[in-house]
């Protein structure tokens, strides 16, 4: 991806690799998340850490659980 540096695309990868919109792999990055940390949360926990709509953060979720199956 085009706005992530090499070395932080090796270190999230796995969160690059999520089918979802570029800006919330952008601020799972920055919020320091990587696929493993999103699987150990609930949703309504993900949405109070970054601040967004409980949809959204399940969204996140059932892709980083699709991305484990």
């Amino acid at each position: 991806m085009d706005f992530m540096s090499y070395q932080s695309g090796i270190k999230y990868s796995d969160v690059l690799e999520l089918e979802i919109a570029d800006g919330l792999k952008q601020l799972l990055i920055d919020y320091g998340f990587t696929r493993r940390r999103i699987l150990k949360l609930q949703s309504g926990d993900l949405a109070s850490i970054l601040g967004i709509d409980d949809y959204i953060a399940k969204i996140i979720c059932n892709a980083a659980k699709r991305k484990r199956q």
